[in-house]
């Protein structure tokens, strides 16, 4: 009698045990499918950048459940492990929201004061600070600038449907003259205050995992060298550069010009030869391209192209982003 309790029992908890991996499945399921039912229409983002290297983020976008369960908060993915959340909103009603650090990338998580039923639409806002989507800045061969690159990723978790990126460049920021492509992908348009120069992009939409990338590499001046002493180390150096050519023109002649026109068609520095014909293969289709189409370009296999690609990608000298299917390279620095 002792030995049949103990199996009723131990069948019992195997029961519920059973019963409640089931009931987390479920939960499981129908939190992916709202996620799934949730459609932002519009989508505003503007990353508004500082000198300090500081970005602040503000998105606002409507967001309609298409799904058959009501939803109790909203989830977005911001590409970015040093955020700050600083204020949310929802129909521009101050809300509670918290921002988890994933593996790879935060979520901001808002909750929403009433349920959002079936077909409903609401209006959610926030703003957070990340520190970590502009590289640090290198000072340029005169030491006159500062030489910034900000990289943005978006991957919604959510489908993005009339999704506007705005980017505002610090203070007296311009784009920067030492690379071949300082924007990328071309922007839409652009605009400025009068201080700050922005640049818009607009997509129709984005599908959950989605990659789109923004690339913007600018300069701007360097307080500590006076607009004064910046012009006449430029004209020395220019001058120096001027009489030193033309003395090697002089005593030289063609052989020596030739010399010069081969010295300044390297634009590459510290890399390998192949490396070198790759990179000047991308910047003769415009500084991006596709990476299938560098595989047809060299009498080498993808494996190889692949490798070279990965050995630029490493020191800085090129970017691969997602777009659709493929992979397209983009140059960072001439």
């Amino acid at each position: 009698m002792w030995c049949e309790s103990v199996r009723k029992i131990v069948l019992a908890i195997a029961a519920l045990a059973l019963t409640s991996l089931l009931f987390l499945q479920v939960q499981g399921d129908v939190q992916l499918a709202q996620m799934e039912d949730i459609i932002l229409d519009p989508v505003e983002i503007k990353a508004t950048m500082t000198q300090e290297g500081v970005t602040t983020l503000n998105l606002r976008a409507r967001a309609t459940n298409q799904g058959t369960s009501s939803i109790t908060s909203l989830s977005f993915r911001i590409d970015s492990l040093e955020v700050e959340l600083l204020d949310a909103f929802v129909d521009d009603t101050s809300t509670s929201a918290i921002s988890i650090l994933q593996e790879r990338y935060s979520e901001v998580v808002i909750s929403l004061s009433t349920p959002l039923e079936e077909n409903e639409s609401v209006w959610v806002e926030f703003n957070l600070k990340a520190t970590d989507l502009i590289e640090d800045p290198e000072i340029s061969f005169d030491s006159t600038r500062y030489i910034a690159h900000f990289v943005f990723y978006i991957r919604p978790i959510t489908e993005f449907a009339n999704f506007t990126f705005t980017a505002v460049l610090p203070q007296d920021a311009l784009l920067s003259r030492e690379s071949v492509v300082p924007l990328f992908p071309s922007a839409d348009s652009n605009y400025t205050d009068g201080a700050s120069l922005a640049f818009v992009w607009f997509t129709d939409s984005l599908q959950i995992g989605q990659e789109q990338a923004y690339v913007i590499q600018y300069q701007y001046p360097n307080p500590q060298s006076g607009p004064l002493g910046s012009f006449l180390l430029e004209s020395i150096v220019i001058a120096f550069l001027g009489v030193l050519g033309g003395i090697v023109l002089t005593l030289g002649g063609p052989k020596a010009y030739e010399r010069i026109k081969r010295i300044g068609s390297v634009k590459f520095v510290g890399v390998t030869s192949e490396e070198e014909e790759v990179l000047e293969v991308i910047r003769r289709k415009g500084g991006s391209c596709p990476q299938k189409d560098l595989y047809t370009e060299f009498d080498m296999s993808q494996a190889k192209v692949s490798l070279i690609l990965n050995n630029l990608e490493e020191r800085g000298l090129v970017r691969r982003f997602r777009e659709g299917r493929e992979n397209v390279v983009h140059i960072m620095e001439d």
